[in-house]
């Protein structure tokens, strides 16, 4: 397998400027364990994604940018959205100092990464990086983005409509629309999907600025699939080491991170009958797999089991 070398430099602009200064040198990356060589977080990231790719990727892996051997790079033919978008992962990871507090494998799995179900492969990286930049330079100087849940929340506040985030579309949620449309894509295309669409894109728009974000669920409120599913997102709290759930905003406003009752399902109700929950994942080796309502013979995306944890917060409400 070759590992193709890290873009020293990234065309792309990401953003606003940090006040905070990084103790690592322009050539490296920092995470919570320190400083790593660009080229090195490069190559490790390339090698975990490259080691998990599911059935149908390794079947697309040079599309991606995966080769197993140097050919001649013509007319970018060489080009994949899996290590171009890796590129940028990095020059966010360098950028914001929210990431730096990330550990490795963290960034790997959940910033890096180009995809989080099986959604269209689509090179959503450079336009929603530049959509999270324009948000973050307009921000007002009063803004305070000084956290993850900050810049999360903010995010969430603007990304949906056009003048304040220059996307293509205002973005709405309508219900019923997976698997027809919910890659970042489309959703921005046609200007709307249902919960698992609007949670895709919102997740990739915080790991544009190097947050790590996941989509969470469940297939079958109450164990049943006639009472229908649900899905919305978690990021990594690196100051906690935790994982906190809210929705994009299109499906459910006035949502925090902090505060799982001011979510509308997060209730005994919707418990009731042992609920399951679930977290989707990159890692093939997790040992569960991340059950996709609309795909449920399909198994081969990895998953964390969230029962406990949603079952607990949630019979609290």
């Amino acid at each position: 397998m070759v590992r193709f070398t890290a873009l020293a430099i990234s065309t792309l602009s990401i953003g606003i400027s940090d006040a905070a200064q990084t103790s690592c040198a322009s050539d490296e990356v920092q995470f919570a364990e320190g400083c790593v060589s660009r080229t090195s977080a490069y190559q490790s990231a390339y090698d975990f994604l490259y080691s998990n790719l599911p059935s149908w990727d390794k079947t697309n892996k040079q599309s991606l940018g995966f080769h197993d051997s140097v050919t001649p790079d013509t007319d970018g033919l060489d080009d994949g959205i899996a290590t171009l978008g890796l590129n940028i992962s990095l020059d966010a990871q360098q950028k914001f100092s929210w990431a730096w507090d990330l550990p490795q494998d963290i960034y790997q799995e959940y910033v890096a990464t180009y995809a989080h179900v099986n959604e269209a492969r689509v090179d959503w990286r450079p336009i929603i990086t530049t959509a999270t930049s324009t948000i973050l330079d307009n921000a007002p100087s009063t803004t305070d983005l000084s956290t993850v849940e900050d810049v999360v929340s903010y995010i969430n506040s603007q990304m949906w409509h056009t003048e304040t985030s220059g996307l293509i579309n205002n973005v709405t949620f309508k219900s019923s629309q997976t698997p027809l449309i919910y890659d970042p894509m489309s959703t921005l295309v046609y200007g709307y999907a249902s919960c698992t669409g609007v949670s895709i894109l919102f997740a990739d728009a915080l790991k544009s600025v190097g947050i790590a974000a996941r989509v969470s669920g469940t297939p079958a409120w109450n164990g049943a699939y006639e009472n229908g599913n649900h899905n919305w997102i978690e990021v990594y709290l690196p100051e906690t080491g935790e994982w906190a759930f809210m929705e994009a905003a299109p499906a459910g406003g006035g949502e925090t991170l902090s505060n799982p009752c001011d979510k509308w399902f997060c209730s005994p109700t919707k418990m009731a009958n042992g609920t399951q929950f679930f977290s989707s994942r990159f890692d093939s080796n997790s040992g569960v797999a991340y059950p996709m309502a609309w795909d449920l013979e399909n198994l081969e995306v990895p998953g964390d089991d969230r029962t406990a944890y949603y079952q607990d917060a949630c019979n609290k409400c």
